[in-house]
């Protein structure tokens, strides 16, 4: 399910629905950060839909503020999985945390939460536990 790729590049293609781009943030000691879905009805990682002229890394940045009020700096490296629960292509990049802003544009619609990696991988679905799982090794 995992593969790991490097993406200097990685402008959006013609067809911007074939996966999604998010962020794996966590904090130095050893905390991630979760949001709620636009619905409310399950934790995720912050991610979103791909944007034409505009590389993955910047939309996964991007999404990491708007989301969650992110501020920090990604990894090169990205990761792409596979959710069977969505049948969607994710790529989600790391994010080593530098703020958390109390105002960001998605405030209103989700909620967030800094939380350890073992609570995270029980609260998330099936697919987002396993990401955590593969990440944290790959990160601590």
């Amino acid at each position: 399910m995992l593969k790991h790729k490097n993406n200097r590049q990685g402008l959006a293609s013609e067809k911007d629905d074939d996966y999604q781009v998010g962020v794996f943030a966590y904090t130095v000691s050893g905390k991630v950060v979760l949001v709620t879905s636009r619905k409310g009805l399950s934790w995720i990682l912050p991610k979103g839909n791909r944007a034409k002229k505009r590389s993955d890394r910047i939309q996964a940045k991007r999404e990491a503020f708007e989301e969650a009020g992110l501020k920090g700096a990604l990894n090169c490296k990205h990761y792409d999985f596979h959710s069977r629960e969505k049948s969607k292509h994710l790529r989600i990049y790391t994010m080593k945390i530098k703020s958390i802003l109390n105002e960001f544009p998605e405030k209103d619609q989700r909620r967030r939460m800094l939380t350890t990696f073992d609570r995270a991988e029980k609260i998330v679905s099936a697919d987002y536990s396993e990401i955590i799982r593969e990440l944290r090794k790959r990160v601590f």
